[in-house]
């Protein structure tokens, strides 16, 4: 006849068993959160440490954005999985919350990064420059080019003939010029013009570029030519612009403004919001 366990042994074994999976469950909600602050963060120490300068933009956006960001993300997800499950099947229910944000966080920055790259690679042009006069582009003075020819691997400013890359399944396929894919994709970027006078376009563009948050870098009435640098706020990206003013055959004033941006391929049409922005402004 088998010999049966103690009732004291009997009820221990359980507890031991819930007690281990509550442990488990205890450390992979401590690992959940703690990608939960990762992951994000990895995005964040790119942008701010390029923009102080700590390391260079193939680090920041190579190693931290498109490699380790990602790897974080993914772990923030599978954690968070983890952590929602046993929060079901062990008792007492916790663990929910790390679970379904770390599930969130994943997919939502997920979602970001694949509407960026198809930005990138299909919906945008492949440039960085850009102009309401692609025959005749405005070109920049003294201070902004001196600027410019400080950085290493700076974009330059020749916009007449220059070729950008197109892509096919996100692999490139043959360059055109910037010209080309700049119309095609904007093809509401064009020259304003006003009934104004010079004098009173001048003015009142200084005012709207200053009211954007530009910075001013030179503004010559005479020749009618402001020049402008625009920061972007995460990665501190400088984007210079020129806006040119002359005189209308008929009467009037015509505008034209350009976008550059100083480093990088794709601007994801940052120049052309820019442009558009400021030309809608104007006009009103």
């Amino acid at each position: 006849m088998a010999k049966l366990k103690p009732a004291n042994d009997i009820e221990t074994l359980p507890k031991v068993s819930g007690d281990k999976r509550r442990a488990l469950r205890r450390w992979i909600n401590r690992l959940t959160w703690a990608f939960i602050i990762l992951a994000p963060l990895v995005f964040a120490v790119a942008a701010i440490g390029y923009k102080l300068g700590l390391f260079d933009l193939s680090f920041a956006f190579g190693a931290l954005n498109q490699k380790i960001g990602p790897l974080m993300l993914l772990l923030c997800g599978v954690f968070g999985l983890t952590s929602l499950v046993l929060a079901f099947i062990v008792k007492p229910r916790r663990g929910v919350v790390a679970g379904v944000l770390g599930l969130v966080i994943m997919a939502g920055a997920l979602v970001k990064l694949t509407g960026t790259k198809k930005a990138v690679y299909v919906d945008l042009p492949f440039i960085h420059d850009v102009t309401t006069d692609t025959q005749d582009p405005p070109v920049f003075g003294s201070i902004v080019m001196s600027e410019r020819a400080k950085i290493a691997g700076v974009n330059t400013t020749d916009y007449i003939g220059k070729m950008a890359p197109i892509f096919k399944d996100k692999k490139p396929s043959g360059e055109t010029l910037v010209s080309v894919l700049q119309t095609k994709a904007f093809p509401a970027i064009r020259p304003l013009v006003l009934s104004d006078t010079k004098d009173v376009v001048f003015g009142e563009a200084l005012a709207t570029a200053k009211a954007m948050g530009w910075e001013i870098k030179e503004d010559d009435s005479a020749s009618g030519r402001i020049d402008a640098t625009d920061t972007t706020f995460w990665y501190g990206f400088d984007d210079d612009i020129t806006i040119r003013l002359r005189d209308g055959k008929g009467g009037g004033t015509i505008v034209d403004v350009r976008s550059i941006s100083r480093v990088g391929g794709s601007d994801m049409g940052k120049n052309a919001d820019r442009v558009t922005e400021f030309l809608d402004r104007l006009s009103k």
